[in-house]
């Protein structure tokens, strides 16, 4: 299992919960005892959850995050071909961009505006040129098919696409999964784990 890493901080204040928690449990068993013979047999179960509550929640979710990594996170590649351009759906591009890549030419969305706004960048000779397009023409996309998508209890998944869209077929798949820390984490941040 891929468990989340401890700070001392961290066992610190789970140490407070537990000490704070038996305290409370305590008292109002206390408080029980003078109304009911047999409180403190009442009282285990929430003995046991203020215990066993924390441990559990992480062993649950290392658990679901080592299962769901084995099971299909990677880079999976069904077919390859060789293609001039495509469109990328998943951030913007420049024209420097495209002549450090090899591509004669990328479609993208303008993320600049809120407005649906598609560029073609294609080299045109020796220069490139760039122009307003009403849709995307390739036949091949990259997406971002995925991104922060909750699939289990503090696990999301991040999932890239390369597809043929005249054949509606998935060439290569990228699929991520990232979990976050428990509840009793404490740290200068909340970092994320992530698996590939």
């Amino acid at each position: 299992m891929r468990f989340f890493y401890i700070s001392i901080i961290s066992l610190y204040l789970l140490l407070a919960f537990w000490i704070i928690g038996t305290w409370l449990l305590v008292r109002f068993g206390a408080q029980l005892k003078q109304s009911h013979k047999r409180v403190w047999s009442l009282m285990l179960p929430l003995f046991l959850l203020l215990y066993l509550g924390p441990i559990a929640e992480e062993l649950y979710i290392a658990w679901n995050f080592d299962r769901l990594c084995k099971k299909d996170a990677g880079i999976f590649v069904y077919k390859t071909v060789q293609v001039d351009g495509f469109y990328d759906d998943t951030h913007a591009w420049r024209a420097d961009k495209l002549e450090k890549s090899g591509f004669r030419w990328v479609e993208g969305r303008d993320r600049t505006t809120f407005k649906e706004v598609y560029w073609r960048h294609e080299w045109v000779g020796d220069e490139i040129r760039s122009y307003e397009i009403e849709r995307p023409t390739a036949r091949y996309r990259f997406s971002n098919a995925h991104s922060h998508t909750p699939v289990a209890y503090k696990i999301k998944m991040f999932e890239y696409l390369v597809e043929d869209t005249m054949k509606d077929m998935v060439l290569a798949r990228e699929k991520t999964y990232a979990r976050e820390a428990p509840w009793f984490y404490i740290g200068l941040d909340r970092p994320t784990r992530f698996c590939a």
